[in-house]
């Protein structure tokens, strides 16, 4: 019966991560600006799009809101759970950020909101790759190549500091990997992340 409770719990707490993921923030921010941002740029509804094309004063707010709707229901988890559980539940918020429900299945890359699963499991990993993408977006001048070398500075720091979270860390890079792999590729060669 316990068990049942507990599987219950789990299962209410990946709804509500897919449904915080999938807030378009940046669309709904964008749209106050006069913008669609989705018709805009690489189309994309995350951090990167909007600071290029609406700025900064829409961008940020942007940004913390992607963040904290990975962080919310990932620490939720990681209190009432553990830190497996949280990941776990962190991911089903990012999938919501990706496929979008309000958006008809689309949405973002997920960068910031991987980065709100970290901060709500393994800060200090979430710390570097914050740290990592801010010094490389500044040396690379393109958020998506920021993006892939943060997450695997993620990739080789959570496994050195928490090994037993390497199953976790891996699936963040992948995730990355195949959300910005039209950047990583050369099929947007004009747009960043």
């Amino acid at each position: 019966m316990l068990l049942l409770h507990y599987m219950f719990i789990f299962v209410v707490m990946v709804i509500f991560a897919y449904f915080c993921g999938s807030i378009p923030f940046g669309k709904i921010i964008s749209h106050r600006h006069g913008i669609d941002i989705q018709r805009r740029g690489s189309g994309n509804i995350g951090f990167a799009n909007v600071l290029r094309i609406v700025g900064w004063r829409a961008a940020l707010p942007v940004l913390v809101l992607d963040v904290f709707k990975g962080f919310v229901p990932t620490i939720v988890a990681t209190v009432y759970f553990d830190v497996s559980a949280g990941f776990a539940v962190g991911f089903f918020a990012i999938f919501g950020h990706l496929f979008s429900l309000w958006l008809k299945g689309k949405g973002g890359k997920g960068i910031a909101t991987g980065l709100g699963v970290l901060l709500g499991t393994t800060p200090l990993v979430g710390i570097i790759g914050f740290s990592v993408y801010i010094v490389t977006s500044f040396i690379l001048r393109r958020s998506s190549d920021a993006s892939i070398t943060a997450g695997v500075a993620v990739a080789l720091a959570g496994c050195l500091l928490f090994p037993r979270y390497i199953w976790a860390y891996l699936v963040l890079i992948c995730i990355a990997v195949w959300a910005l792999r039209k950047n990583l590729f050369g099929t947007v060669p004009n747009y960043d992340a």
